[in-house]
């Protein structure tokens, strides 16, 4: 009806600061969305040349574009808060960049700052659930994968192979 006036009400799609539990299907595709750093990470160590350089590019490739995702949530969650803050657009705006930095440099120094560009996209993801910015159980799903991501990145380098 025109000109008729809806309550102000939270969207019913807001994030749900206050729940603590990881939905399912947030883990489940968390959990997945790792096993392309680990496959990775597994041929850089242990396959036959010519696959581990084919497999390290992948895996530098792969992290950018997740850190480039870990940006974007942010990106995202400061478009539907009625105030954001600059920080908000700020992170996800440096996640990309320093994600296509790092592949620009390739080898150690891609390793760098993609292992970078993960802890502090991890920090800032536990300061955003800490001021209801992002869902309380965010950082808990972050832990885990962004370990595992890290893992996969740094394993490889530190053992020789680039």
């Amino acid at each position: 009806m025109a000109g008729s006036k809806r309550p102000a009400t939270a969207p019913t799609n807001a994030p749900a600061a206050s729940t603590r539990s990881i939905p399912r299907l947030a883990l489940a595709l968390g959990v997945l969305g790792t096993a392309p750093f680990a496959l990775a990470a597994g041929a850089v160590l242990w396959a036959p040349q010519p696959w581990p350089l084919f497999a390290f590019s992948a895996l530098i490739g792969y992290g950018t574009c997740v850190l480039s995702f870990l940006g974007a949530v942010h990106w995202g969650l400061a478009m539907r808060d009625p105030a954001p803050r600059p920080s908000q657009f700020l992170i996800g705006a440096a996640a990309p960049l320093t994600a296509w930095l790092s592949l620009a440099f390739g080898s150690a120094v891609a390793v760098l700052g993609l292992a970078t560009g993960f802890l502090a996209m991890l920090a800032y993801d536990i300061a955003a659930a800490r001021r209801g910015a992002a869902p309380a159980w965010y950082p808990r799903l972050r832990w885990p994968l962004t370990g595992i991501a890290l893992l996969c990145l740094v394993t490889p380098a530190a053992a020789g192979v680039r």
